[in-house]
């Protein structure tokens, strides 16, 4: 990140609206607009769209503008599998050495994940989606786990909030039956279903998304 404030407000903002689905994928942004958005001069915002552009949320078009990014299909499959198997590595280091699940904090951002669905607060109930799954995975106290989760994490959020936006609106919010079911397996110190859960809600997201209608 860059020492300058403004290119760091304008990071934050510009990074904040891509991840509400403000911006569509293909979506031209311009400079200058975003300049006159954020009430500063272009320099920062130019600076800002670099690191934007190095996380792979836009790309910089000659003579053409800022391009929104797409995440293509098959790599948030690739994602998902990288992040199931860490889940499920981590359910293997808690059920080897007794590790203790943090569930009160889990239980919070499920409740939190429920209340967003009811009120239809896509990025809410996204990201309290993978922050449940992140409080797993903070039990085995893994940072390079951690770390590679957090990288992934915004691009996940940013696939299922715009899919969900402007895709399939209308759609039930189906994904806090698995969030509550693994809740209650994990509560109940059921191991083995936790992980029959993990594997069961990996498969259909890749039928859900396979199909058109992320949930």
């Amino acid at each position: 990140m860059s020492g300058s404030p403004l290119v760091e407000i304008a990071y934050e903002q510009i990074r904040h609206n891509l991840l509400n689905a403000d911006y569509a994928p293909g979506m031209l942004l311009s400079e200058s607009e975003l300049a006159a958005q954020l009430n500063m001069s272009r320099t920062p915002i130019r600076d800002a769209i670099r690191l934007l552009e190095k996380e792979g949320f836009v790309q910089t078009l000659s003579k053409r503008g800022i391009r929104v990014n797409a995440i293509e299909v098959q790599e948030l499959f690739d994602i998902f599998d990288l992040l199931t198997a860490l889940y499920l590595y981590t359910l293997d280091v808690v059920e080897q050495y007794s590790g203790e699940i943090n569930l009160p904090k889990m239980k919070t951002h499920l409740e939190a994940l429920i209340e967003a669905s009811d009120l239809k607060k896509y990025r809410d109930y996204y990201e309290n989606g993978l922050l449940f799954m992140r409080t797993l995975l903070e039990t085995i106290h893994n940072r390079h786990i951690l770390q590679t989760f957090d990288a992934y994490k915004d691009k996940i959020l940013f696939f299922v909030v715009v899919h969900r936006s402007y895709k399939r609106p209308n759609r039930p919010f189906t994904g806090r039956v698995v969030y509550t079911e693994l809740y209650e397996r994990l509560k109940e110190g059921d191991i083995q279903g936790a992980r029959q859960t993990l594997r069961n809600s990996k498969w259909h997201v890749r039928d859900e998304v396979i199909r058109g209608g992320m949930d």
